[in-house]
């Protein structure tokens, strides 16, 4: 997940209760409920996928039954979702929204945003990435608290180089080749309309594959953005041999250059395009993009973005700005007031410093996430299910905590 830097206070505070505090000790972490008319349903699913089985939760609008239990999420974050509840047939066919987790996240990073969009009409399927790491939907974590603070040591409180700490080693080692990230989210599509299609499964003829939306956190911004349509254009002489191609001397604040990669230099530019994807959602998105104004510009379908305004803690806005700026219409930037990073991924209330350390949690969680919530709600709706009952929404920033740009930018210093 890509950010900057955190204050000296910050990296002790959270050390000093990350290393003896382990992740899901003490009571539940309380997150915001789901707001929509349809309790929630929630179960976990595995597919066979290039030699391993994937594991995919599947949250959807439920029939609430007596004697329905609460879903059973790993760790101390628990949400609102019924376990194995069946789908509700009241508003089906529903359409389909793709969660992307962070990098070394799972997927049930972000459980109130992922629950509230079920519980307005929408199936959502989120699958455990190749890389996950720091929470597994299926088992407990690979990578403890303890290990977390000691890459925050040994980066001295830099979290990109925290982060470099932990994952450096698969980076190198995949030659900062995310190409695996964008398959598995079409898998993950694929797999959930193979439900749809079959008489025997617990979604038959219960999605619209013709309305499918995708979503996503940091590298699963970035996943949101390639199976959206953002292209790699290496089209340029100096992209034929570009400069520092050297993985072993890179971190997360030198990311090379995608023309670097053979699979992207010498392949087609759209590669990871899902003509399916009718709308996309980056939350904090990385923008590792050649050329980003031009690439920007072949965006074909809404888009929405969402990020904070920690300057020392979020993603650089400066790319989030050149996408939004070049993208056509209809296109949407939200900017979230004393948000950072990690305020969309709940899984981080499993360390329990969390909530008292970071900006996001510390104040006012409740409203932050419901930007989060009433926005994506507002976007998915009008352009999956031709709703414009949220345009208000949409067009006024009603959330103290909002910023918004809709289709014209608006002065950052107003």
């Amino acid at each position: 997940m890509m950010i900057k830097r955190i204050s000296a206070i910050n990296i002790a505070l959270t050390l000093a209760v990350m290393i003896v505090v382990p992740a899901g000790a003490g009571a539940g972490a309380k997150i915001p409920a789901p707001k929509g008319p349809y309790p929630v349903g929630a179960r976990l699913e595995h597919i066979p996928y290039q030699g391993r089985e994937m594991a995919i939760i599947v949250w959807s609008p439920a029939r609430a039954e007596a004697g329905a239990k609460a879903y059973p999420y790993i760790g101390k974050v628990q949400g609102q979702a019924l376990a194995d509840a069946p789908l509700n047939d009241k508003g089906a066919p529903y359409p389909l929204i793709l969660f992307s987790h962070g990098m070394g996240g799972c997927g049930t990073q972000s459980i109130f945003y992922t629950e509230n969009l079920a519980s307005f009409g929408y199936v959502v399927v989120a699958p455990d990435h190749e890389d996950s790491a720091m929470c597994h939907l299926d088992r407990e974590p690979d990578i403890t608290p303890g290990q977390i603070a000691w890459a925050a040591v040994k980066s001295g409180g830099n979290l990109s180089g925290s982060v470099f700490a932990l994952f450096g080693d698969r980076f190198r080692e995949k030659g900062f080749d995310f190409s695996y990230r964008p398959d598995e989210a079409k898998a993950a599509i694929d797999q959930a309309l193979r439900w749809n299609g079959d008489q025997s499964s617990f979604m038959y003829n219960k999605i619209a594959p013709d309305r499918i939306g995708v979503t996503g956190h940091s590298l699963g911004g970035f996943t949101s953005l390639m199976v959206g349509g953002v292209p790699f254009f290496c089209d340029q002489p100096e992209d034929q041999n570009p400069e520092g191609c050297d993985f072993e001397k890179l971190d997360l604040d030198r990311v090379p250059n995608p023309c670097c990669l053979d699979y992207v230099r010498n392949s087609d530019p759209y590669q990871s395009r899902d003509p399916r994807v009718k709308a996309i959602l980056p939350l904090g998105p990385a923008a590792f993009f050649p050329h980003l104004d031009r690439a920007a510009a072949e965006i074909k379908i809404p888009v929405m973005i969402i990020t904070g305004d920690n300057k020392s803690m979020e993603v650089p806005w400066d790319p989030i700005w050149t996408l939004y700026e070049h993208a056509p219409a209809p296109k949407y930037v939200l900017r979230l007031k004393k948000t950072d990073h990690m305020t969309i991924a709940d899984m981080t209330l499993n360390v329990s410093a969390a909530g008292w350390v970071l900006p996001g949690f510390r104040s006012h969680f409740a409203e932050k996430a419901q930007a989060y919530q009433d926005y994506s709600v507002a976007f998915f709706n009008k352009y999956l299910k031709g709703d414009n009952s949220g345009e208000a929404v949409l067009t006024k920033p009603e959330n103290k905590f909002v910023e918004l740009w809709h289709q014209e930018p608006l002065s950052l210093d107003k």
